[in-house]
């Protein structure tokens, strides 16, 4: 299992990294990638599912946002790592995920589902039927 906070410190580090060498700016293009691999690899246990939720949120939270220079957010960041809990089977910033994130999830999940390990798909559909997402 990932440790949520760890997750989020690693993103700091990543956004603070690319701000030291790109003259005190940083937006979302200059961090997108490290984000990405950085979730992917957290959440490998549901292979490709991971790379749907990232994108999934990267549509509907980052790039309709008002100014990608100021992206990700700490709101966008710990939605992530809400996504990353719910993936990881954990209740960590669940509070962040709107009802229509869940519903998305759950078809992320139906679309993947004959990917997924059994014990996997269980424990994630599970916590969505209890959040209403069926």
């Amino acid at each position: 299992m990932t440790d949520i906070n760890k997750f989020l410190t690693d993103i700091q580090k990543s956004l603070k990294y690319k701000r030291q060498n790109n003259g005190g700016k940083c937006d979302y293009k200059l961090v997108k990638n490290d984000i990405r691999r950085l979730f992917e690899r957290n959440a490998a246990a549901v292979g490709e599912l991971a790379d749907s939720v990232y994108e999934y949120w990267e549509n509907e939270y980052i790039y309709r946002s008002a100014d990608l220079a100021e992206e990700p957010s700490e709101e966008n960041r710990n939605r992530l790592a809400a996504y990353l809990a719910f993936l990881e089977n954990s209740d960590e910033y669940q509070d962040l995920i709107s009802d229509k994130d869940w519903e998305e999830f759950g078809r992320l999940v139906n679309f993947e589902a004959e990917e997924l390990d059994v014990d996997v798909l269980q424990d994630l559909m599970k916590i969505l039927v209890s959040k209403g997402a069926y």
